[in-house]
């Protein structure tokens, strides 16, 4: 995954620098999302020049500015079922000459993944508070006295579609209250599993 320059310095700063929170390589991949690998790669070129820009490379120069990078990136957060080249057809009307292929590699850069978007209920403040308010009434539970049960749906109408979800931003879908679906229960307490 390429990253940009200030991404670079964020490694530096939260694993390296005096004044940072001098995390673990894990942990600031996970903060910059990209791979541990990308991340010692840049520590190594810091030590070795504390440079951090792109040396000149091989081949065709990149045909999207940083910019017009972060177009591409918008229009797939704005809208739920936007493909590659709903994208493209967009920014070439803008004057951008841009192939989908070009979009499809400026999404991945950006850690997205083109599947398909959550479907669930959103919870509503008062479904917080309520949670919040049964969580600590059961404070002095003896858990040894209690099972847990839940069921699950299959969905015989799931959503269709894919979409591009960006890292931490995955996008929700509202469905039907009462689609054709097979429900299975199962259960567990201290003791272990019941059968499904």
């Amino acid at each position: 995954m390429a990253l940009q320059v200030h991404q670079r310095y964020e490694i530096v700063f939260l694993s390296q620098h005096p004044l940072g929170p001098k995390l673990s390589y894990t942990a600031v991949a996970k903060a910059v999302h990209c791979d541990l690998k990308t991340v010692k790669r840049w520590l190594k070129r810091w030590k070795q020049s504390k440079n951090l820009t792109d040396g000149t490379r091989p081949g065709r120069p990149r045909v999207t500015t940083p910019k017009q990078d972060q177009q591409v990136i918008a229009l797939a957060e704005k809208e739920t079922f936007v493909t590659s080249q709903d994208i493209t057809n967009r920014l070439n009307k803008k004057g951008l000459d841009i192939s989908q292929r070009t979009v499809r590699r400026r999404l991945n850069e950006a850690g997205a993944k083109y599947n398909r978007p959550l479907s669930k209920p959103l919870l509503t403040e008062n479904h917080r508070e309520k949670r919040l308010k049964w969580a600590e009434d059961q404070r002095t539970t003896d858990w040894n006295q209690v099972i847990f049960s839940d069921e699950t749906t299959i969905r015989m109408n799931s959503v269709k579609g894919l979409v591009w979800n960006l890292p931490g931003k995955k996008k929700v879908m509202r469905t039907v209250k009462h689609p054709l679906k097979v429900n299975v229960w199962g259960c567990f307490s201290a003791r272990g599993f019941g059968r499904v």
